[in-house]
């Protein structure tokens, strides 16, 4: 048994889940005057003693200022806060019951000034925190031999720092025999990213910047540009679908025969599944062992130029470009990250041809908030004479890329219909469902096409195209394609785009969807598939919305299209895959997120709705839906919100492994509706990464 318990509190205070502890004390760091009042109501409604903590530099410290384990001007009053807490629970456990407390002053609202103490040696010491809190190299060099008394072997030295959840990384870490692959998957979260930073203003102003300290982290990695040339690389942006572009084209050209690599982003469970070599993602060993050759690589030069280290997704595409190089692949397919112009991935000087998917407007901080300014980022990836192909865009986006086109002495063809390929009068089969992946086919076809005829054929075979539009794009011929290329597209997969998953009498519809023009594909797709699952249900269904969003997104605009398709519950969670055992600053913005999202759905469903209560959705009455209101429950964790959504009737969250969170009886009653179906339908969407969370736990074989 502890001896004592420190219970941070999750949201709020009254009503949050922690405040079933009965007893305690209140200080207080000084608040603003507002603040304050109502604190000393709260205080005195609750006969509970508050004081006021004094600031740090007042209490009586013989040598010199108080030196913290934590930066920042802002931990002296969490100091002081820390000082009265740790002083007050020995006094009120180890001194008499009658001792009191030592304050000399009320202030003019009545609330007690706590009076500054001597702090004993102990409370003065810093000795865990620094080792692990340092944030300057040298730093690091003077405490870690402290490690050495936590460590039994060298290599435990990034796991220790890992259990205890501070953010160190030692400079030696690279030479130390037997690093492993989840020392690998630490060090890399020590990564910065660069979202930060990345305004249009500096991502403009510093493009030549960029491009120069990505050719300069290439070379402290050992790699050049010029070796980047061996890849015979496709390169695919876009806005929506340029990652099912690059399935269909990588499965296309590997049952060809050829040895691919898929670069893409971001991972859904595993980050090795960014990295793929013959479509599967590299295993722990191969992941480990490229990762520590990278790493120590630029870890090595570090303070040769001035302790920089790249960011998580520049450090991720060096290692792809490293793992490909090594690997011998036949031709890597490259994803771009965001944009195409400033992207890292443009480092690329010669691919073998380069595609557009679908634009739309996502990543306004970065981009633009124009299809203008968007196009402008995406044909930035255009080449002198490599051929680039692109979907049908909107007009102004179209202008742009053929303006962009003409700049870059590119030769741009806009891809045909997907029935319009010569395919010998039968449809074609997708492996990736949804109407809106049949554009992604047919650039996905071109592309490998392309790159077929540029990579096997003489230099002096011509592109056969035919006609040109009135803006002055070449319009590509749809030709025939081989078998080879018709069994790559049917056997195409790309997990968390229109997958479906069926688990007994549950079904999960799982889409990534994140944008307007993703979330009308979505809701689609997803319409057609349920009523397809629906006609065939033996009983009752009731129909569920898992969501989340995250970054800058419009999560009200993208609630307010799935409004039509007649939920009967829409539940909300953070995109956290289980709870955590304390909520800090980030969950606690998710969570006030996820209510903000709930207020937003019932806002979209009160208009035109005035009816109260649950209705269970039945085969034969899909029409009066719309009468009823769907009720709604923001949970704080994925698993949380499947367990409860399923009710025990999916096996694969039946894991006694997985600790089931207890729920309210106010929610637990909720529930009839479900218990009461013969199905249960899930659509998770509005992120990838609350589609990868959800993924976790409902498939677990593929994500050992």
């Amino acid at each position: 048994m502890v001896d004592l318990a420190v219970i941070e509190v999750g949201i709020g205070g009254a009503y949050d889940c922690t405040n079933i502890i009965s007893q305690g004390f209140l200080p207080s760091v000084k608040q603003p005057e507002d603040a304050m009042v109502m604190l000393r109501s709260r205080a005195k409604e609750m006969s509970c003693p508050l004081w006021v903590c004094p600031e740090l530099e007042d209490y009586q410290e013989d040598c010199g200022p108080f030196h913290l384990g934590l930066a920042g001007q802002h931990q002296r009053s969490n100091a002081s806060l820390a000082l009265q807490l740790s002083h007050t629970w020995l006094q009120r456990r180890c001194l008499p019951a009658d001792k009191s407390f030592p304050f000399t002053s009320v202030d003019n609202t009545g609330v007690l000034q706590m009076t500054a103490f001597k702090p004993s040696p102990i409370m003065v010491k810093v000795d865990l925190w620094p080792e692990f809190c340092c944030s300057m190299p040298q730093e690091r060099e003077t405490q870690q031999p402290c490690l050495n008394n936590w460590c039994s072997t060298p290599h435990e030295h990034v796991r220790v720092a890992a259990r205890l959840g501070k953010n160190y990384s030692t400079k030696t870490a690279p030479q130390i025999p037997g690093m492993e692959y989840q020392d690998a998957i630490y060090t890399l979260k020590t990564l910065q990213t660069s979202l930060g930073d990345s305004t249009l203003e500096k991502v403009q102003e510093n493009y030549q910047l960029q491009l120069q300290a990505m050719r300069g982290f290439l070379e402290r990695a050992g790699l050049t540009v010029e070796e980047l040339d061996q890849l015979n690389i496709i390169h695919v942006t876009g806005t929506k679908g340029k990652g099912s572009t690059c399935a269909f084209t990588e499965q296309i050209l590997r049952s060809h025969g050829f040895r691919t690599g898929f670069y893409s982003s971001p991972h859904l469970v595993q980050v090795r599944e960014r990295i793929r070599i013959n479509g599967q993602p590299i295993g722990e060993e191969l992941f480990t062992k490229y990762f520590w050759q990278v790493y120590g690589r630029l870890d090595e030069t570090k303070n040769a130029h001035g302790g920089t280290m790249l960011t998580h997704f520049r450090f991720f595409t060096i290692l792809a470009f490293h793992v490909f190089l090594q690997e011998k692949v036949d031709l890597a397919v490259i994803e771009v990250g965001i944009g195409g112009t400033y992207d890292c991935t443009n480092i690329i000087r010669k691919p073998w041809v380069c595609g557009i998917a679908s634009l739309g407007i996502d990543h306004t901080q970065i981009l633009g908030d124009t299809i203008e300014k968007i196009a402008w980022h995406k044909g930035g990836i255009f080449k002198p004479g490599v051929p680039a192909f692109t979907v049908k865009q909107p007009e102004d986006a179209m202008v742009m890329l053929r303006s962009r086109a003409k700049e870059m002495s590119c030769p741009l063809w806009v891809c045909p219909e997907l029935d319009d390929y010569q395919e010998d009068c039968r449809p074609f089969c997708l492996g990736l469902a949804g109407q809106h992946q049949r554009s992604n086919a047919s650039l996905a076809l071109q592309l490998s096409h392309t790159w077929l005829q540029r990579r096997c054929l003489p230099a002096d075979k011509s592109f056969p195209f035919t006609s040109v539009d009135n803006t002055g794009v070449l319009q590509m011929t749809a030709f025939k394609p081989s078998p080879i290329m018709v069994k790559g597209l049917a056997d195409t997969e790309w997990p968390g785009r229109n997958q479906t998953l069926k688990h007994g009498a549950v079904t999960y519809f799982l889409d990534g969807a994140h944008t307007m023009r993703s979330m009308q594909a979505c809701v689609h797709w997803f319409s057609d598939t349920a009523a397809q699952h629906e006609r065939n249900s033996s009983g009752p269904v009731a129909r569920v919305l898992l969501f989340n969003a995250t970054g800058e997104r419009d999560a009200a605009a993208l609630l307010k299209q799935l409004v039509p398709c007649h939920f009967d519950f829409a539940v909300f969670c953070p995109s956290i895959p289980e709870a955590m055992a304390s909520c800090n600053a980030d969950q606690q913005n998710m969570l006030t997120r996820c209510l903000d999202n709930e207020r937003s759905w019932h806002l979209h469903n009160s208009l035109g709705n005035n009816n109260k209560g649950t209705q269970l959705l039945i085969e034969g009455s899909r029409q009066l839906v719309a009468e009823k209101k769907t009720d709604t429950l923001v949970f704080p964790c994925i698993l949380s919100a499947l367990q409860w959504i399923t009710q025990g009737r999916d096996s694969e969250l039946a894991d006694p492994a997985q600790r089931v969170l207890p729920v309210k009886a106010s929610v637990v009653a909720k529930a009839a509706p479900l218990c009461d179906a013969a199905e249960i339908h899930i659509l998770i969407t509005g992120s990838l990464y609350l589609v990868g969370g959800a993924l976790k736990h409902l498939d677990t074989a593929s994500y050992k």
